[in-house]
């Protein structure tokens, strides 16, 4: 019994330790947002909103073979672009709670409608990967059609039901599972 919860106490401790370690970032590391810029260069909210246009204009055309190379720029812009606009409202996220609940909410309101705005991002994004999904599916390329169509599933609230239905029955289809009606 002394082993079993020495070994839970160790466990414990090195778990907690390694959380320590993560946590210590080198500040000077930008390697992941160069890299980011480097992959999908300077993004802006009007290129994203462009690419939007011509993906839907794609795919509701139904010209799949063209629409998925312009989906999979798009949504990953998307997201970039999502990650972004999140990342100015990193100093009031990353704060203590105390410090939040002193920052006062005349300082705070102007954020939302940055927030809001991430967020409309990364639902625009996961509508994507359900088109990208569909299109797949329309091409005749149901494996690379499901990891989409469960990660658009994944990320879809409750809210979506017009996305989530369609992805839902897009992936019940491949699967020649019957959805009840």
């Amino acid at each position: 019994m002394k082993k079993a919860i020495m070994a839970i106490l160790i466990t414990a401790s090195v778990t907690c330790h390694a959380e320590e370690v993560k946590k210590a970032i080198d500040p000077f590391d930008l390697t992941a947002s160069s890299s980011k810029v480097k992959e999908l260069g300077l993004i802006t909210q009007p290129e994203v909103d462009a690419l939007e246009e011509k993906a839907k204009n794609l795919f509701s055309s139904g010209n799949c073979d063209k629409a998925i190379p312009v989906l999979i720029e798009y949504s990953k812009k998307a997201n970039w672009l999502a990650n972004m606009i999140s990342a100015t409202l990193d100093p009031y996220y990353g704060a203590r709670y105390d410090d939040k609940k002193k920052f006062p909410y005349s300082k705070l309101k102007p954020l939302i409608p940055l927030e809001t705005l991430a967020n409309e991002y990364k639902q625009k994004r996961n509508i994507a990967f359900a088109m990208q999904g569909e299109c797949l599916m329309k091409v005749g390329d149901n494996e690379k059609a499901i990891p989409l169509l469960l990660k658009a599933l994944d990320l879809f609230g409750i809210e979506n039901e017009v996305w989530w239905k369609r992805t839902r029955e897009n992936l019940l289809n491949v699967i020649n599972v019957s959805s009840p009606k």
